[in-house]
């Protein structure tokens, strides 16, 4: 398959379930370095798992509630610290009300 995202690094947030995961699983099947940012910390370190043994690609989590603006800035941190930068952010989760 060709890779359209090789070496790119790419922050999802709601990564561990749904379109997130979905988009999560793609761009690491595309070459993306992927962290997943989720409040869901069982279900999403358990998709990145199976991620990066599917694709062979590094894919992390990281805790994220995108409702508290220091944990979305964390969330960045951590992955430039893991990666060295950031490409791709991909704001998948959702506050109402």
């Amino acid at each position: 398959m060709w890779s359209l995202l090789p070496g790119k690094v790419a922050l999802i947030t709601g990564g561990a379930s749904g379109i997130g995961e979905s988009t999560a699983r793609l761009f690491a099947r595309h070459g993306a370095k992927v962290v997943i940012a989720d409040v869901q910390s069982e279900l999403g370190l358990s998709v990145a798992e199976k991620i990066r043994s599917e694709t062979g690609q590094p894919v992390s989590y990281v805790h994220c509630n995108v409702a508290n603006e220091s944990d979305v800035e964390n969330a960045v941190n951590a992955t430039v610290s893991m990666h060295g930068n950031l490409g791709i952010m991909f704001n998948n989760a959702g506050i109402s009300g």
